[in-house]
């Protein structure tokens, strides 16, 4: 089976999905398939195919679509900066994924709405999709818009263009697909809000390569903790979604009752030093490690002795998996899909999102009590163990592929971005017109002509109707 697994996002920089993506791939390859893997490269501006000599030059594309779409001919684009700013991008990933080529693959593999609709947008046949929801577009949304606005409410946030249109985009994303996986069944939950047949999602948790983590244990940790002390640990991406200022508030509470305690902080992100002055501000700087991105964290598990995963919103992180599976019961927050990874007191703990007194609370007692923290980290190591396989995810997911490639005989499902020649958008345009014009006889207008279905169109109409 030809397999592309692909997202709209930067391919080696996302975090879970990048782990995901990669554990997955390297699995199907072992049992004889072949796949691919495509995404952005940030640094570069391209999107472009892992492990080939192939890519797409995305900044030349935006350079010449930016000025086509003023304002004045298309004032639904600029009702908020973010709207602009993902409509664009998403134009410039449908003609580089063109320009890449899809026509070669059994089955697509989709990590996002965004690239979910758009593939399905471009397809000149139909080709069967299978999309990932590994999170919830909108209300991330919120806690990206709320870092940058503290004082914003949600109910103010949904009166937005801006949330209207990413509740749009979770929408077609979602119905683009001919099947469906989630990890857990809150996300399953949203996805059936909206508007998605309960019979195309299919719930198939993460799984983790037991023998490759086992063996990246055995290697030498790069944190060097002296003194003796017990050590907390948080790894993942140092964003306001994530809670990491919920942890250093906790710290601060923490830290008035007893001292005896290092908490390490691995990852990158942009509040990085936002939370540096937090520490500074509470008094607990010195007792916190901020080690940047760590290559191995298994090997790092190793040196901690509580994991706790504060996030405001988070599916199923594979951190949580990982100190599990390092004989660590961890502690989350009781959101979204980190409540079903956990069982309360026997495999971890979960506390209320937020809640910095109670999760210093929590931390508190942990550090005093031995006997309790490797009594319920050997439960937690024995449940990942049986129930997170990535042998199960692997053979799980094969069998959504062939559900939908089965349902080649497609006359029952309607393709969501069809009939868009239907419906007329005043001054839109197909981007082999624009670029003729620019320069006539440009490559790129022809493998875009080639390429695009014939009625393709920018900007998209379905995202043009009123954002209601």
């Amino acid at each position: 089976m030809k397999i592309l697994l692909v997202t709209y996002w930067g391919l080696t920089n996302m975090g879970g999905i990048w782990t995901y993506m990669r554990q997955l791939a390297d699995k199907l390859s072992e049992q004889g398939h072949s796949v691919t893997l495509m995404g952005s490269h940030a640094e570069n501006n391209t999107l472009y195919l892992l492990d080939r000599n192939e890519a797409f030059d995305k900044k030349a594309y935006y350079t010449q679509l930016l000025p086509q779409l003023d304002s004045v001919r298309f004032p639904h684009l600029h009702l908020e900066h973010g709207i602009f700013s993902f409509e664009l991008g998403r134009y410039v990933f449908e003609g580089g994924a063109a320009v890449l080529g899809l026509e070669e693959y059994d089955v697509i593999h989709a990590q996002d709405p965004i690239a979910s609709y758009a593939l399905r947008r471009i397809m000149r046949r139909r080709i069967p999709l299978v999309t990932s929801v590994h999170g919830a577009l909108t209300r991330e949304s919120f806690y990206e818009y709320k870092g940058l606005e503290p004082e914003l409410t949600r109910e103010r946030y949904e009166s937005r263009p801006i949330w209207k249109y990413f509740r749009r985009m979770e929408t077609l994303g979602a119905r683009s697909a001919d099947r469906i996986l989630v990890s857990s069944n809150w996300i399953g939950g949203l996805t059936r809000d909206l508007g998605v047949d309960g019979e195309r999602i299919h719930t198939l948790p993460y799984g983790v390569n037991l023998e490759q983590y086992a063996a990246r244990a055995e290697e030498p940790s790069v944190l060097k903790i002296s003194g003796g002390k017990r050590v907390i640990m948080f790894a993942g991406r140092l964003e306001y979604i994530k809670g990491v200022h919920v942890l250093i508030e906790a710290l601060g509470i923490l830290q008035k009752r007893c001292q005896d305690w290092v908490c390490v902080v691995a990852g990158i992100g942009s509040l990085l030093e936002e939370l540096k002055e937090q520490a500074v501000r509470l008094g607990v700087l010195e007792q916190i490690l901020f080690t940047g991105k760590l290559d191995n964290v298994p090997a790092a598990l190793g040196d901690a002795d509580i994991y706790v995963q504060p996030s405001l919103q988070d599916t199923q992180p594979f951190s949580v998996t990982e100190a599990q599976l390092a004989g660590i019961a961890p502690v989350v927050a009781g959101t979204a899909g980190m409540p079903e990874m956990v069982r309360h007191g026997e495999t971890g703990w979960i506390v209320p999102p937020g809640d910095a007194a109670r999760l210093a609370g929590l931390l508190e007692e942990l550090l005093g009590d031995e006997e309790l923290r490797v009594r319920t980290g050997f439960q937690a190591r024995e449940w990942a163990a049986q129930q997170r396989s990535l042998d199960v995810m692997a053979a799980g997911t094969l069998a959504v592929y062939r559900k939908a490639i089965a349902m080649q005989s497609l006359a029952e499902r309607p393709d969501p971005a069809a009939g868009q020649a239907a419906v007329s958008i005043p001054h839109a345009f197909h981007p082999a017109d624009v670029l003729n014009g620019l320069q006539p006889g440009l490559p790129l207008a022809d493998t875009l002509r080639r390429r695009l279905p014939q009625h393709y169109s920018i900007p998209d109409c379905r995202t043009a109707l009123p954002l209601a």
